[in-house]
């Protein structure tokens, strides 16, 4: 599934080369698409590739705190997208600093909802086109102005060749129960009001019922039916000296007709109001430095953050003499064929199997296919989108989120780690002792879970930007939630406010021992830092499959953020709960 704008694709199994039931924004595509491609302003720059796209969807939502509703919301949306690529595959308007910022935009926020005229459907479509055509002249003419004062070391094609994909499936439109979801959502807010410790807390779901069209000049047509469903709860308490503390616990699923069990959701929220206090209560945390053991989700978490986020290929893009053209370089970049985990490691990335990741094909009408990622600790090979790089010209299906200067960036859909080796989670702690004895530590640390996707503020995040650049980390990692100290004779603490330093994908390498647990991990990736909820152009849904996983050397330290003081009158839960 994909995330466009606010859209969730759900790919479905039924795959037929002519839609059964009649569709006439389909069909209008299809025909002004056709004849867009006569446009042309100059022999030189014509349009040799172009795509429309228009995603319906029908949402409901709503949300709650301590079992008040505070939003609940019914809406249908109809949202259109044109690409257009003015040139050739070699040399195009895209892949330089400037691409997408010139030129007239038509606005098509009053896209028609309503299909009883496909002419009104074309008639926006014609009207976009051409203000985009035109500006697409304008970005490749300052692109060539450009390249007259700059030498390119490099020279690659701008897009990459693929054979047409066809994918036509049927709609049959959901009937989602709005008002008792939002019922469901005011109940498992309501848990926290036994809770008086909480600081604050809520509960929201959303629900989508989409149909998804894509066509391009190439031959590629996609039609499906797109259904999705997140249900977020949250918390956060704060400590006798006003640090805040925070948890989310969020699910996914496919199929909005069963959505999660009320009793599920409930139990969730008991167990984030109690950790979230335990949380508060616990004592601040140290510098450290040794080993430490990932353990469950926390291990999927890290791998999502370190290896999938690092499993692409970056390309500098054209700019003008002194203007800043920074691509965004990944820590496995130029490390193909070199080891870069213990031999005991193989990762796959496989769309096929029947998890949160699983696609057809991509942003770009790329099918995806399994492929073999990491052998026996070694780079095999990389993500890659219709944006040639060096050592590639192809795609290989995994455009999932917009990216850069007119391109795609590419996304895991199923992650899979696997090691050949394993051992029970009991041994890994075991180990875990061991190592500290030896090297005079007197305890190590366990993490059980990381704020990832965060939830935190805008505010927060950038604070911990700066803080991770200052320590000189390129690529910062999301702070750990639940963080333990192991002691020698085997006792755990809960400890809080601590961050990594220093840790990348390189320091896969450090694993010393993997668990023979396995958990999978859904999040939706935007590119964001952290993956932050709620921000990024688009999203993709990715599944993490890892085990445990014991690394050595480690670095962590105190966060040294100010603390907010704390309120001067108590809550009045506390009042209510003392009567």
């Amino acid at each position: 599934m994909r995330l466009r704008h606010i859209v969730f694709s759900l790919i479905g199994s039924a795959v037929a080369l002519q839609a059964a039931q009649p569709d006439a924004v389909f069909d209008a595509l299809q025909a002004e698409l056709k004849r867009a491609m006569t446009l042309t302003l100059n022999q030189l720059d014509k349009p040799y590739y172009m795509n429309y796209s228009v995603d319906d969807q029908h949402a409901w939502s709503a949300s709650a705190t301590l079992g008040g509703l505070t939003g609940s919301n019914t809406s249908e949306y109809r949202v259109p997208n044109i690409h257009i690529r003015v040139g050739d595959y070699k040399f195009d308007n895209t892949n330089w600093t400037g691409a997408g910022a010139s030129g007239p935009r038509y606005d098509l926020r009053s896209f028609p909802l309503e299909d009883t005229d496909p002419l009104v459907i074309r008639q926006y479509f014609w009207l976009a086109t051409d203000s985009i055509f035109k500006g697409s002249l304008q970005s490749i003419a300052r692109k060539r102005a450009a390249l007259k004062n700059v030498t390119v070391t490099d020279v690659l094609p701008d897009f990459a060749t693929v054979k047409p994909f066809v994918l036509i499936q049927d709609y049959t439109a959901v009937k989602f129960d709005q008002p008792a979801w939002a019922d469901r959502t005011r109940r498992v807010s309501a848990v926290f009001e036994l809770y008086p410790n909480v600081r604050s807390s809520g509960a929201s779901f959303t629900a989508i019922d989409a149909l998804h069209r894509f066509v391009t000049t190439e031959g590629t047509q996609i039609r499906q039916q797109q259904t999705a469903g997140i249900f977020e709860i949250r918390a956060n308490a704060q400590a006798p000296d006003g640090m805040i503390v925070r948890d989310l616990g969020i699910r996914y699923t496919r199929n909005i007709r069963e959505m999660f069990p009320e009793a599920e959701l409930v139990q969730t929220a008991r167990n984030l109001a109690e950790q979230v206090v335990k949380l508060a209560a616990a004592p601040l945390g140290d510098s450290y430095t040794g080993p430490v053991l990932f353990e469950g989700i926390a291990s999927a978490q890290l791998m999502a953050e370190i290896l999938g986020r690092n499993l692409s290929i970056s390309r500098k893009p054209v700019s003008s003499p002194g203007s800043p053209s920074a691509a965004a370089t990944t820590d496995l970049e130029g490390r193909r064929g070199v080891r870069i985990m213990p031999e005991i490691f193989n990762v796959t990335d496989d769309p096929t199997l029947p998890l949160f990741g699983h696609e057809d094909a991509d942003d770009e009408g790329v099918p995806a296919h399994p492929m073999s990622l990491v052998e026996r600790g070694v780079l095999k090979d990389f993500l890659r989108t219709r944006l040639p790089v060096r050592g590639y010209s192809d795609s290989n299906g995994h455009g999932r989120i917009t990216g850069s200067y007119g391109a795609q960036s590419a996304v895991p859909t199923n992650l899979i780690i696997k090691a050949t080796e394993t051992s029970p989670i009991s041994e890994l702690k075991k180990k875990l002792i061991d190592l500290c004895q030896q090297r005079g530590l007197p305890f190590g640390i366990i993490v059980r879970k990381m704020d990832f996707p965060s939830s935190a503020s805008l505010d927060e995040a950038r604070k911990l930007l700066t803080a991770s650049s200052a320590g000189g980390s390129s690529h910062p990692v999301s702070l750990p939630l639940y963080t333990y100290r192991l002691y020698l004779d085997g006792r755990e603490e809960l400890v809080r406010g601590e961050r990594f330093r220093g840790i990348n994908a390189r320091s896969l390498k450090d694993i010393l021992a993997a668990g023979d647990d396995s958990v999978t991990f859904n999040y939706l990736e935007n590119g964001a830092p952290f993956a932050l909820i709620g921000f990024g152009a688009s999203s993709a849904e990715v599944a993490v499959v890892a085990p445990s996983v014991l690394i050595d050397d480690i670095e962590m330290s105190k966060l040294d953020d100010e603390l907010p003081k704390l309120p001067l009158v108590s809550s009045p839960l506390l009042a209510a709960s003392a009567r």
